[in-house]
């Protein structure tokens, strides 16, 4: 396995494990080895790992890279072992294998800094596994451990992190160009594709009124889509509050007994969580399910509230960005009136200026005057 060794023959010497495939140096934190330095270019060179060697190559950064104190060319340039690199001020000794002797490589991930604080080491990966993968392990993991007894520390922290992956997956598909309407219906595609629902629905705050208005709505597959089927005032609760709501049994639930809409849609669980853009509440995220069988709990409730924040993020900015990109339709709608007006004005200007024009007023001007005499 190949090496980078930072500063050789210095007290801040660090060893670095090169991983097979693409390893990237520069000032962005997407690298994998990342130079915090003022003069390095956010993606300044790469180094690839195959069976056949190492290459490394110059990524037309402005500082540019060296091999031996040669200028590397944005073409592939064969490194071999004991070759010195160096991207901008950052030198590397490059080395096929270490010896026992020497000091440890940095295992890719742990986040260490160096002392003179400029560099660290982060894991790229490679691919992203499919979001219905994903979800897939994660529902596999849950029906294990239903089985048994309470699940051990590795398995909660292992469903902690395929929780996160989702939430990681999810908001990749998030962050696209959509308009705001398509948004809603995407998260609620994502949501039924995530958790156990028979029914979800997006309110936001209408900015006139200060009122929830119903803007997306998806329920089960067999299951009859009224838009309008859902507990109104746990959503009032959760707007108002500003908290997540849940409940295992809403029928049953004290702090819904009069509410109507929960015995007539026989609700069992709910959950409703606050879309919040800082301080402020823009909405609501409400799903429920009637079967019996289905129990949402603190930890869904958590993990809808994280998937709510994530979304309320990408709604405030695709809103933001759809109601600048209407302003600037309407202003060059108005230049363009304004133009075609300016236009016309030059355009009888220029006519009234011909002297076939001014010849043509002045006899109208004599008919009207001898009109005018007689």
């Amino acid at each position: 396995m190949p090496y980078l060794i930072y500063a050789p023959d210095t007290p801040d010497r660090r060893v670095y494990e090169l991983k097979p495939g693409l390893n990237t140096l520069g000032r962005e934190i997407d690298n994998t080895i990342v130079l915090l330095g003022a003069t390095v270019s956010r993606h300044h060179a790469e180094i690839h790992v195959t069976p056949t060697g190492t290459t490394i190559k110059d990524c037309q950064s402005i500082n540019h890279t060296f091999v031996n104190r040669v200028q590397v060319e944005v073409d592939d340039y064969q490194l071999h072992d004991g070759d010195l690199v160096r991207c901008d001020t950052f030198e590397f000794k490059f080395v096929q294998q270490m010896t026992s002797s020497g000091p440890q490589p940095l295992p890719i991930g742990n986040n260490r800094e160096l002392a003179i604080d400029n560099l660290k080491q982060i894991p790229l990966h490679q691919h992203s596994e499919p979001l219905a993968e994903l979800v897939n392990k994660k529902t596999a993991k849950n029906a294990s451990q239903s089985e048994g007894a309470a699940a051990p520390i590795e398995s909660r922290e292992q469903n902690t992190v395929n929780k996160l992956k989702i939430l990681l997956e999810v908001s990749k598909q998030l962050w696209s160009p959509d308009e705001p309407d398509k948004l809603l219906h995407k998260i609620l595609d994502l949501l039924f594709q995530i958790m156990n629902i028979d029914r979800a629905v997006i309110l936001l705050v209408d900015p006139d009124t200060q009122q929830l208005e119903l803007k997306a709505s998806k329920s089960k597959a067999g299951i009859p889509d009224d838009p309008h089927s859902y507990s109104r005032k746990i959503v009032e609760l959760a707007y108002q509050s500003g908290d997540a709501i849940v409940t295992q049994d809403a029928k049953d639930d004290e702090r819904f007994n009069d509410s109507v809409s929960i015995v007539r849609q026989v609700i069992q669980n709910c959950m409703c969580v606050p879309f919040k853009n800082y301080t402020e509440v823009m909405g609501v995220l409400y799903v429920h399910n009637s079967s019996f069988s289905v129990s949402y709990t603190h930890e869904d409730l958590e993990f809808l509230s994280a998937l709510a924040n994530q979304a309320a993020v990408v709604i405030h900015m695709s809103s933001e960005f759809h109601k600048r990109e209407q302003k600037l339709k309407q202003q060059v709608m108005e230049l363009q009136i304004q133009i075609d007006q300016e236009r016309k004005e030059n355009e009888l200007a220029e006519i009234m200026s011909l002297d076939s024009f001014q010849k043509l007023q002045e006899r109208a001007e004599k008919m009207r005057s001898k009109h005018n005499h007689s």
